[in-house]
């Protein structure tokens, strides 16, 4: 469950002994949630911390500017880099915790386990995929370095229905070709630098193909979120420092 930007900040103004973490989307509640019961392994029992939910990026960073509003309680955020993994995070929010790479979903993909899911066949496939989806999100990516905005939340469905980046979906956005350098930025820390849900969203087109569904995009999530994950424990690191430095 999400809360309004009012709720988020009436809650943090209350007294409580309780550390509170706020993220982004309920979509990645599953994540959060393994996250919390991580960092609840690094800190007292008499100071467990509690993830809230926020509606999104731009109420996070509302909240975010609004903490001192409550600036008496011990309060962390987590938040996607999104567009700004390739622009860099602004000074100003520097002391948000940022996810490595584009999205949470890319910090729990881990490539040597993921990967090797997909039998021969099924490589050349997601990997022709991931191609298709580089050269949508150079563009993607190379809007929002011209102009500040971008339109990326599309499913690979719409993108590339049948593996190849659709005729009709460039008409639809106007598409021009990116620099080639951005293309091949993304297509090689697809990892990192493609959008996480589309990320998984292509493993879970590959992997279903000829098969019956067992690897959905949640199965894959859930299955995400509980490996061990250098980049997921560099994170909750991260999240108790932040803790600490209150005291």
């Amino acid at each position: 469950m999400s809360y309004s930007v009012e709720e988020i900040i009436s809650e943090l103004s209350k007294p409580t002994a309780l550390l509170k973490v706020l993220v982004e989307g309920k979509d990645d509640a599953l994540v959060y949630r393994y996250i919390e019961d991580k960092l609840n392994d690094l800190i007292s029992i008499d100071n467990k911390a509690d993830v809230i939910v926020c509606g999104g990026r731009l109420e996070l960073i509302e909240v975010f500017e609004s903490r001192e509003k409550f600036k008496n309680t011990k309060v962390v955020f987590l938040a996607d880099k999104d567009m700004w993994f390739f622009v860099g995070v602004p000074k100003d929010y520097e002391d948000i915790v940022f996810t490595d790479g584009y999205s949470i979903e890319n910090d729990i993909y881990i490539e040597s386990v993921f990967n090797s899911l997909l039998d021969r066949d099924d490589i050349k496939l997601f990997e022709g995929l991931i191609k298709e989806l580089s050269i949508w999100f150079a563009f993607e990516v190379n809007r929002y370095k011209e102009t500040g905005d971008s339109k990326c939340d599309v499913s690979v469905d719409r993108v590339c229905p049948n593996n190849t980046f659709c005729p009709n979906f460039k008409k639809s956005i106007n598409f021009i070709d990116p620099p080639q350098h951005l293309i091949d930025l993304i297509c090689a820390e697809y990892t990192r630098a493609l959008r996480g849900k589309n990320l998984f969203q292509a493993l879970s087109r590959v992997l279903n193909k000829d098969r019956p569904s067992s690897f959905s995009y949640a199965n894959l999530l859930k299955l995400g979120a509980k490996l061990e994950n250098q980049k997921i424990e560099q994170l909750i690191n991260k999240l108790s420092s932040k803790f600490q430095e209150y005291g």
